[in-house]
């Protein structure tokens, strides 16, 4: 009798999440071959085709609809087992703060993996931008906030970087015959649209803002409909975007640097959670 892998279990769901071999294997840390080859391993196990590869990318076999659910739960279950037996334990009311900037089309997914991780806890998140997290952490709404790192506060710990890209919509072809970039932009002040506006004036180009918003997810949406480009973290990416390679090329981006603010007594543990769970969103 074989035994499931739980590495080719995870190698399954992230292809499946993603719908993108190269995807999956950047958040995995392994090349696009080396997932496809455990992939063809757990078929070879199970007997049956679970992925199929087509013009729009991946899709699940009906084999692979059935073993998704309960792949995703023994991941999960094997998780919090870890968790439960070698993470510090936290326990009581703890209130935490997320910055929407990191992965936000992913971010049900990073609170789950936090939840699970601090089964003890009676946790709750508030999902928000980096100044207004802060404000409600000085107000004492918030126990710990995971925001922008600040290096004039003696209670912000660096704990994750996601560097800055240019991202396109991966149906358009980003062509702008009359040479003007067309921009979706969060509204000021944010550092991805600072990044953005002071690279192309650094290289003397012309452009216009054809989206302002105030949520990293309504800029996303912005250029996968095809508005315009943006600039945002690395972890923004996902299905329906892609990096504007002729942008990037424009000259280097800064990094976000992602801290844990706040004093609470139980904010090592945290920080030592939230590595872990950014560790893939981050990939």
């Amino acid at each position: 009798m074989h035994d499931l892998d739980l590495d080719l279990l995870r190698c399954f769901v992230t292809v499946a999440d993603d719908r993108n071999f190269t995807t999956a294997g950047s958040r995995l840390g392994r090349s696009q071959s080396a997932v496809s080859v455990r992939i063809k391993k757990l078929e070879e196990l199970i007997g049956s085709q679970l992925l199929l590869r087509n013009n729009q990318g991946v899709v699940l076999t009906e084999k692979g609809k059935s073993l998704y659910p309960r792949a995703r739960q023994i991941l999960n279950d094997s998780e919090s087992l870890l968790a439960e037996m070698t993470e510090p334990v936290v326990s009581g009311r703890l209130r935490i703060g997320i910055l929407e900037y990191i992965s936000p089309h992913r971010i049900p997914e990073l609170l789950s993996s936090v939840q699970r991780q601090l089964p003890d806890a009676d946790l709750s998140f508030r999902v928000g931008l980096s100044q207004t997290l802060l404000a409600l952490l000085k107000a004492g709404e918030l126990d710990l906030a995971l925001a922008l790192h600040d290096p004039n506060s003696k209670t912000s710990v660096p704990i994750a970087q996601d560097p800055l890209v240019w991202i396109e919509s991966a149906e358009k072809d980003g062509s702008e015959p009359d040479g003007t970039r067309s921009l979706c932009l969060m509204q000021a002040p944010c550092i991805y649209r600072s990044a953005a506006l002071q690279s192309l004036t650094d290289a003397r180009l012309s452009h216009r803002e054809v989206l302002t918003c105030s949520s990293i997810q309504s800029v996303r949406s912005g250029v996968i409909s095809g508005l315009g480009k943006s600039v945002l973290g690395k972890s923004c990416l996902g299905e329906g975007l892609r990096i504007a390679q002729a942008m990037q090329d424009l000259g280097t981006l800064p990094e976000a640097t992602l801290s844990l603010h706040g004093s609470d007594k139980r904010k090592d543990a945290i920080a030592k959670t939230l590595k872990g769970a950014l560790r893939d969103l981050l990939a």
